[in-house]
């Protein structure tokens, strides 16, 4: 049966610490056959209700519940929680544009990105390595993803890109580009691509707050989708018209994600069907 369990982890790059929840598939055994892992963001929202700030959680754990009994395959799920005072700093390298500025104003300087290169050095290194003592994971970089939505899309691609010794597969769920599109296009257009990933890159219709902003988010993540294809990443670009900016929508194309990596991952012994 399967299990949510969480421990505390210390971030040393930024003197903070972070609870971290765990999902363990009912075929996850702590000997013999390691499972393969997807890490997230946003930990709080992805499995209780209750803990959300909008009462609606993406409910991974459900949906993972789901593929594991029609398929006997499942994975790790591994949320670390947001620092609200700080989301926006921990999930972006750099400085909110001044443009992102002017549409969030009252945000606090501390909260105006900068620190998600800290942060993703805790990520790669302290949070992965903290997984793979405390459970039974397949190590291979075709068994690891990423995957976030809005800030946490931005920062799932940061680290997706910059560290794909480690993490093959990347789910971009409503990616906030506007926080600093330039630094971002300069990023993917300088960083090399030196090994193969996939790619599912996620936006809704109604993900702005007016008709404007949802043309902006939809041609964000186009753009996003045309960089990413360009640099050599396998991708595939989702849109829904009816979707607003939400866990409910984000949990709807999370099941494609988990399949599709399963999927990959298990392709030998053909176990997890690809989604059509």
């Amino acid at each position: 049966m399967s299990k949510i369990e969480s421990f505390e982890i210390e971030i040393p790059q930024l003197k903070r610490g972070r609870t971290v929840w765990v999902y363990l598939p009912d075929n996850y055994k702590q000997s013999g056959e390691p499972c393969p892992v997807i890490y997230m963001h946003d930990g709080q929202n992805l499995f209780y209700d209750k803990l959300t700030a909008y009462g609606t959680a993406w409910h991974v754990d459900k949906t993972m519940d789901e593929i594991c009994a029609k398929y006997g395959k499942g994975a790790i799920i591994v949320g670390v929680e947001c620092y609200d005072r700080a989301r926006l700093s921990e999930y972006s390298p750099w400085k909110m544009s001044l443009a992102a500025s002017m549409r969030q104003k009252g945000t606090p300087k501390h909260n105006r990105g900068g620190e998600g290169e800290q942060y993703a050095e805790f990520f790669t290194k302290n949070l992965k390595n903290a997984v793979d003592a405390k459970y039974n994971t397949a190590k291979e970089r075709e068994a690891t993803a990423i995957i976030g939505s809005s800030m946490g899309s931005l920062i799932s691609c940061y680290i997706g890109i910059k560290h794909q010794r480690l993490y093959e597969t990347m789910g971009l769920f409503s990616t906030y580009s506007q926080f600093n599109k330039g630094a971002l296009n300069n990023f993917l257009s300088k960083f090399p691509q030196t090994l193969p990933q996939h790619a599912l890159v996620y936006c809704g219709g109604k993900e702005g707050d007016n008709k404007r902003g949802d043309k902006i988010m939809a041609q964000d993540s186009l753009d996003l989708y045309q960089r990413l294809s360009k640099r050599g990443v396998h991708c595939e670009l989702l849109y829904n018209n009816d979707f607003n900016h939400s866990e409910t929508a984000w949990d709807f194309y999370f099941d494609k994600f988990a399949r599709d990596f399963l999927s990959r991952y298990y392709s030998v012994k053909r176990t997890v069907p690809a989604t059509n």
